[in-house]
């Protein structure tokens, strides 16, 4: 990817997150303007995933003309955005359940994920570049990841709901964690006058200041 540094990256994630028709992301991670992810099929079986494929094949995501990449005994499948950095790995759900995973109890509560993390990644790249407007230089370079941490509330809001919402009531919450990776010191100002509402900065070794970027957690080292 040429240009527009992490920004970029995340405005063309954000529609890859889309256009691939609204997969569980299990993992994001952003290294400066190279973004991977990791999502659950919709596909029931490896038998359907030829057919996910086909559908998908030739058409524009993101903009940009996919490439699909199926394993031998159709488990897996790679996706690559033809001239960008963004890249994708799709997995069946058994796959995710049955090795260690921050994700348990796959459930209908996947299905709001998506929307949170892109409406997050959409904010993120206009702060980034409301923040590269006011500082000038380069495009800022952040890393940025995706992780599902226990709700400690979980069990109390599934004990007082009934048990046709219980499968929509998320047992982790998504949290992001961002750091700087090539950014001026106005740029960082710039960007965290914005997160001024933030928890105070913690740790000892790296500190960090934790706030919500469109509803979501979202840890900013400083």
């Amino acid at each position: 990817m040429t240009g527009g540094g992490s920004r970029a990256a995340l405005v063309i994630g954000s529609a890859f997150v889309h256009d691939l028709g609204s997969l569980f992301p299990v993992t994001m991670n952003l290294a400066g303007d190279e973004l991977t992810f990791t999502f659950v099929s919709s596909c029931p079986s490896p038998d359907a995933v030829g057919e996910w494929v086909r559908l998908r094949s030739g058409t524009v995501v993101a903009g940009r003309v996919p490439r699909f990449f199926v394993d031998a005994n159709g488990r897996r499948i790679r996706v690559e955005l033809a001239g960008s950095a963004v890249r994708a790995l799709v997995v069946l759900a058994d796959e995710v359940t049955a090795a260690p995973s921050p994700v348990p109890r796959l459930g209908r509560w996947q299905d709001q994920m998506p929307c949170r993390v892109r409406g997050a990644m959409d904010e993120l790249a206009r702060m980034l570049s409301r923040c590269h407007h006011h500082a000038g230089g380069a495009a800022p370079l952040i890393d940025l990841q995706l992780t599902y941490r226990p709700d400690r509330d979980y069990e109390t809001r599934i004990a007082g709901a009934h048990e046709r919402v219980q499968a929509f009531i998320a047992p982790v919450r998504p949290v992001l964690a961002m750091r700087w990776r090539s950014a001026t010191s106005a740029q960082r100002k710039a960007f965290l006058t914005e997160v001024r509402d933030g928890s105070p900065p913690r740790g000892w070794l790296r500190r960090r200041t934790v706030t919500r970027i469109m509803g979501m957690e979202v840890e900013v080292s400083l």
